[in-house]
């Protein structure tokens, strides 16, 4: 019979889980799967009200939250999923944050949309004899979704989880990929410098946790947890994983209505977003950084200029050039302006008043730009006839 998990640590059975615990962490040969049988094992556990007992170290919790159900990015931002209930946003957390093959995943949140509601479910592994039962539960969890959206998923948390069934020899393949972290790193990273997952949600979800745990505490709540058999602030650690994943649904839907042109539902970095669209084939980038250039964003108006330059917009470049330098002492504007009027519509005295235009504004230069701008100065001066001024 098993022992009762919630007996003292110091007592027989606490020396039995201990044994236990050595016996399943020790390294064994073969290629067998360990992947356990089924066992019917239910029940409740005082220690985790609102939690249903599902093996010997097996707990699962099931929540809803009305209004969060989004719908999945539209084409082309989508490959993944055609709708929004295929896609599964899922969490972890850890004995430690480096991934590495002692690292084990004690709670496993998955979220998915139904209807306009959001189901989150958890996992949760109470020894670590139960890791094989435990990823047996989140494999079949996972098994009907076509996308995994993560925050840092891509790096972290997809890849300790194949790690995990590596080291049980049990068969898993991840699915494909979305991590918003890079979504948010390119639309908010010059806004907030942080992109931690608390960051995005003050700044760009606009509230504040109110109860809650620092990351980097989370492995010791754990093996404390192990240690004593008291939760302690375990229920807090649960409650942090459902707030990852709640807020990566809000991510999502809120990054979906930017993808379909509601520059109004966040700031974002319009210069990365507008670039972004138009290296993805989205001829509404364009559209982004017109717009913010308009609004006074001469480094969008850089990548705007290159971006007519691209397609051979010579004079619509040109008049954003022209633009940016009526503005500001930009050196990419006037040496693209002053290519402009040197190559493209052969006026080298435009270009050599833009070239002494800049040399005008004694600008910190290094050595091999102060030397590409005089080399241009001298062969405009040699193209402009009666300027009267010696090659430089």
């Amino acid at each position: 019979m098993p022992q009762d998990p919630t007996r003292p640590s110091d007592t027989g059975g606490g020396i039995t889980r201990t044994r236990r615990r050595i016996d399943f962490l020790r390294p064994s040969g073969g290629t067998t799967d360990r992947a356990p049988a089924r066992q019917a094992f239910s029940g409740t556990d005082p220690r985790f009200p609102g939690w249903k007992r599902e093996g010997e170290f097996l707990y699962r919790r099931r929540q809803y939250f009305e209004g969060y159900g989004v719908e999945a990015w539209r084409e082309p931002f989508s490959p993944e999923a055609d709708s929004g209930d295929q896609l599964v946003f899922y969490d972890t957390e850890t004995t430690g944050i480096s991934g590495g093959a002692g690292t084990v995943i004690f709670l496993f949140g998955a979220a998915w949309c139904e209807g306009r509601d959001l189901a989150v479910e958890q996992l949760f592994l109470s020894d670590f004899p139960g890791e094989p039962e435990f990823l047996l539960a989140v494999r079949d969890l996972l098994a009907r979704y076509r996308a995994f959206v993560s925050y840092n998923g891509k790096t972290f948390d997809s890849r300790l989880l194949s790690t995990r069934f590596l080291m049980n020899r049990m068969s898993w393949e991840p699915g494909p990929q979305v991590d918003l972290l890079h979504h948010a790193r390119r639309l908010w990273k010059s806004i907030t410098g942080d992109c931690s997952l608390t960051s995005i949600e003050r700044t760009v979800l606009g509230f504040n946790r109110e109860l809650d745990v620092d990351g980097a505490d989370i492995p010791l709540i754990w093996l404390e947890f192990l240690r004593t058999g008291r939760p302690g602030t375990l229920p807090v650690v649960f409650d942090h994983n459902v707030m990852d994943i709640s807020s990566l649904a809000r991510l999502y839907g809120l990054i979906g209505r930017l993808f379909d042109g509601d520059l109004s539902s966040a700031r974002i970095d319009e210069k990365a977003f507008g670039s972004w669209l138009l290296r993805n084939g989205q001829d509404a980038g364009a559209d982004v950084l017109r717009n913010s250039f308009h609004a006074g964003n001469n480094e969008a108006g850089i990548e705007l200029g290159f971006h007519h330059k691209r397609l051979r917009n010579w004079d619509r470049a040109a008049e954003v050039w022209a633009e940016i330098l009526s503005r500001s002492r930009s050196l990419t504007a006037a040496v693209e302006l002053a290519k402009y009027h040197e190559h493209r519509v052969r006026r080298p005295e435009e270009a050599l008043r833009t070239v002494e235009l800049v040399l005008s504004w004694n600008l910190p230069l290094d050595g091999r730009t102060r030397q590409e701008i005089l080399k241009r100065r001298a062969r405009l001066l040699r193209k402009t006839p009666g300027t009267g001024r010696a090659d430089d």
